[in-house]
């Protein structure tokens, strides 16, 4: 070391040395003028002459200082004294990454901490346009209160005008033996063979590191620098599950993503990486990790642990029953595929596979337009294939030859078809609900037209003509997804169409229904989830559709969660459940033999505060909380002093509480079910909420802090949205027994339990005097007088489809959408005597980039807190899935 104690460097005084390594020695300093103590790091005065030594240096300081983020070392100053150039930086206590690796895996928890810091400190760096090019252990800081700092960027490549790129060949050794350009061990694969490299190079060398904190173990090394390069450029790692087969599948394909060969099959943002290790870490309880040690084996609670139990029984809708399928085995995790994403824009939906698999049709509004693009899965080629829009649910002809398409909208649209080699497309049909499908013998279509609160399934010749209706109509709540995406059975024979109302105990199901309108029937979902995707057909008796595990969002919003992919017989209605996906989806199909693709909907949702009383434009939202969890159904304390609300951040759905003055968070409930919707009593000293932890969702009562935990109603089935009077006396409830169903009102003891309204209602809210109660039905939003039952004339003017909330007495506010589709708060007057529709007004959260999910009001009106879903869609396909084939198109 070349300094000594008492040295000074401009306002710095050496204290103590700290290290040393190719780029320079970092001491411990005291800054004079401020009186605190700082890093300097100084580049020896022998090598300051070296112009490639000192430029680099230099390069170092301008990218380092041009990042401000918690996850990156913090440049304080940049000198030179004596010839020799010194960077001041804050001063960490603690180690790195490399001290605590020590030929172990680390804890998963540990692992995906560290993991995720550097993960977002990297996409800061990214979205500057500064790639690191030498991360590894060393580069990664984690202080002694564990957060995560990245040092070093003194080789960084910038891709925006920081300072000019120097050469991307390998260079001649300045740090250690076995370090190039970089560190032999980390490089990339494109890094290590000279090729060009951009921020794609720097997710390979985290992956490495992920893979070594997962297994213990180095990806790439071998004997010697030459053998790693080798290994680097031309071998896979050895698969990290065969080194720690408890690492949860989910980070497993994190690491496969990040070490792929080929950069464009990696993260197409670092963004989407962080976010993707952050819902590793939120669904460890459904991943397979237990809450306990390390990378733990897969948890086997008591609820999980049955033997395989067959079970049957009549389910009951409108048309038939069927029998209930098979259960499966909840201690044994389903084998897992390969999955890999297909597309990377975060806006990417609704695919369909061509008849000979080769080809992906979907949908995407990456450049600003909806429109229908093709993939090439063999080049991974992309072009876009409709000019118009906005276009969706793209489905091919038997032959290939063609597509059918929607445009104009998801309630109304038209279906079109057009040439799969481009042309002016043709419409077929106006009025087409969501999407429709071919006949295998490419001679008809199927689609679901919606009217008003009726749907019903339509049969049209291919050339536009010969319309006929061929299935019963069912009542549906405006915007809400009763029948989707009907898909014609391979012998022609079959309909099969999902059915998600899931309204009022409604249970989520498969329509059917001969090609000839006779024999409808139902089959129901298998327990335990909630809304399904669109169907595929695996062959004439069975269909494959992914199944969300999550509590359903907003209807008709998409949103993210866990999620299972299930094939079920159309018959007996046994299922089997093939694996599961950390995302949700909309839509499935089979691409080929053992292949699936489905459009993986990542949806992270904050809740934002806005004054009502402010008019600045745009709008001042305020962040309360900003992660990846999802948290939602805010509701005001009756001080306004804290909002309660609904979060998936421990595992399962808790309730949680936060302060707007002070940020302050804390966990209300703690129980492995699912806590949602809550409410507090008028005089804040209790909660109300929904659970189903004795089984199904009934209403429970506790005080503010969640102690003393009491259930109030026993329905027995789907029991939610408690809200209570303003006298404390009645609380009132929407019901989904089939028995019983309507909107209720009992006392908070649980007695004198008196229906209000009957028929399938949900989200009811009461007036702030205690006279009314608001409610979704089956024709709209209504309100129901409380004292006697009597609904109202009044009905509001939009498509609301989440708890209404009461600004005053004179006004009722409701989430929908806008005349573009965008969601937002709107307001409407409240007069009992008369339907005041036309008084309907916009009030706030109307963002394209937002969806405004759901949202509380503050008791004086003053402020407005909102659950913002960001939503990223896409592709993603699965391979190796045991006994899947694609559907053999026959005609009858």
């Amino acid at each position: 070391m070349l300094l000594t104690p008492g040295t000074r460097l401009g306002p710095y005084e050496i204290l103590a040395p700290i290290g040393a390594g190719g780029m320079g020695e970092v001491y411990r300093a005291r800054d004079t003028r401020l009186g605190r103590e700082v890093a300097v790091k100084v580049l020896p005065a022998e090598y300051s002459k070296d112009a490639d030594r000192l430029r680099r240096f230099e390069q170092e300081a301008r990218a380092a200082s041009a990042l401000n983020h918690p996850n990156i070392l913090v440049i304080h100053d940049i000198g030179t004294q004596d010839d020799m150039p010194y960077i001041v930086s804050e001063l960490l206590e603690g180690e790195n990454l490399r001290a605590k690796l020590r030929g172990e895996p680390l804890l998963l928890r540990k692992a995906l901490d560290y993991a995720i810091g550097a993960a977002h400190g990297l996409a800061a760096a990214h979205q500057r346009g500064i790639t690191h090019r030498d991360l590894k252990p060393e580069n990664i800081f984690i202080t002694e209160d564990s957060r995560v700092k990245i040092l070093d960027f003194g080789i960084a490549k910038l891709t925006q005008p920081l300072g000019e790129c120097e050469s991307n060949a390998p260079t001649q050794t300045y740090t250690v033996a076995g370090t190039l350009l970089g560190t032999v061990a980390y490089m990339s694969s494109e890094q290590a063979s000279g090729q060009a490299v951009d921020f794609r190079s720097d997710q390979f060398s985290f992956g490495a590191i992920l893979y070594e904190m997962a297994t213990g173990r180095q990806a790439f090394a071998r004997r010697t620098a030459a053998e790693t390069l080798t290994a680097i450029i031309r071998e896979e790692p050895e698969p990290a599950a065969s080194l720690n087969p408890r690492i949860p599948t989910a980070l497993r394909w994190v690491i496969d993503y990040c070490l792929a060969k080929d950069p464009g099959e990696r993260y197409g943002s670092t963004k989407d990486l962080a976010r993707d290790l952050e819902r590793v870490k939120s669904n460890l309880s459904e991943l397979g990790s237990a809450k306990g040690e390390g990378i733990a084996a897969p948890s086997r609670s008591k609820t999980r642990s049955r033997a395989l139990l067959i079970v049957s029984g009549a389910v009951g809708l409108a048309a038939a029953a069927a029998a209930v399928g098979v259960w499966w085995d909840r201690s044994r995790t389903p084998p897992a595929p390969e999955l890999r994403y297909l597309t990377y824009s975060g806006h990417d939906s609704s695919p369909a596979a061509s008849p000979d698999g080769k080809t992906i049709a979907f949908s995407s509004d990456r450049d600003g337009r909806r429109r229908i693009w093709l993939k090439e899965l063999s080049s991974g080629n992309e072009v876009a294939l409709t000019s118009g829009g906005p276009d969706d649910f793209p489905r091919f002809h038997p032959d290939g030859s063609m597509i059918l398409f929607s445009r104009g909208g998801p309630a109304h649209g038209s279906l079109y078809r057009v040439p799969i080699l481009g042309g002016e497309p043709r419409k077929l049909v106006d009025d087409v609900y969501l999407g429709g499908d071919w006949s295998p013998d490419g001679r008809q279509i199927v689609f679901v037209r919606q009217t008003g609160d009726s749907q019903a399934i339509v049969v049209l010749g291919a050339d536009g003509t010969g319309e006929h209706r061929i299935a019963l109509t069912q009542r549906v709540v405006p915007g809400a997804n009763g029948f989707i995406h009907p898909r014609w059975s391979p012998d022609g024979r079959t309909i099969a169409s999902a059915n998600n109302l899931g309204m009022g105990g409604m249970p989520y199901s498969i329509f059917l229904v001969a090609a000839d309108g006779k024999q409808p029937r139902t089959i129901s979902s298998p327990p335990g989830g909630f809304a399904i995707s669109s169907l595929a057909w695996s062959n004439s008796d069975e269909v494959v559709y992914s199944q969300t595990e999550s509590v359903s969002p907003n209807l008709g919003v998409p949103g993210g969660g866990t999620a299972r992919v299930i094939r079920q017989d159309t018959k007996s209605g046994a299922f089997e459940i093939l694996f599961r996906s950390p995302h949700n989806s909309n839509v499935v199909d089979i691409v080929s033999p053992g292949r699936i693709v489905f459009d993986a909907r990542s949806s992270r949702e904050s809740l934002r505060e806005l004054s009502l009383g402010e008019k600045a434009i745009p709008p001042q939202y305020r962040w309360l909380t900003q992660g990846n969890s999802q948290d939602r159904q805010p509701v005001y304390s009756p001080d306004g002093q804290w909002v309660l609300f609904t979060s998936n951040r421990s595992g399962n759905l808790d309730l949680w509480e936060i302060s707007p003055k002070s940020g302050t968070l804390r966990r209300i409930t703690d129980d492995p079910a699912h806590d949602l919707d809550p409410a507090f009593t008028p005089d804040g000293k209790k909660i109300l909420w929904s659970s189903n932890r004795s089984g199904p969702f009934e209403i429970w009562i506790a005080n503010a802090d969640g102690s003393g935990v009491r259930q109030v109603t026993h329905d027995g089935a789907d029991a939610e949205n408690p809200t209570m009077t303003r006298d404390g006396s009645w609380i009132v409830y929407a019901s989904g027994n089939p028995t019983k169903q309507g909107l209720w009102k009992i006392h908070a003891d649980g007695s004198e339990a008196t229906r209000l309204v009957q028929g399938p209602t949900t989200i009811p809210e009461v007036s702030p005097d205690g006279q009314y109660a608001m409610f979704n039905a089956l024709e709209g939003e209504r309100a129901v007088r409380i004292g006697d039952g009597r609904v109202l004339p009044w009905a509001y003017g939009g498509v609301g489809s989440q708890r209404p909330r009461w600004p005053s007495g004179r006004a009722i506010a409701l989430a929908g959408q806008d005349e573009k589709g965008v969601w937002g708060v709107f307001v409407q007057d409240f007069d009992p005597n008369r339907d005041t529709r036309k008084t309907l007004r916009p009030l706030a959260g109307f963002e394209t980039e937002m969806i405004t999910e759901s949202y509380g009001i503050s008791p004086d009106g003053s402020r407005l807190v909102i659950a913002s879903q960001e939503p990223l869609i896409s592709l993603m396909l699965a391979e190796r899935v045991s006994g899947i084939a694609p559907q053999v198109r026959t005609s009858r």
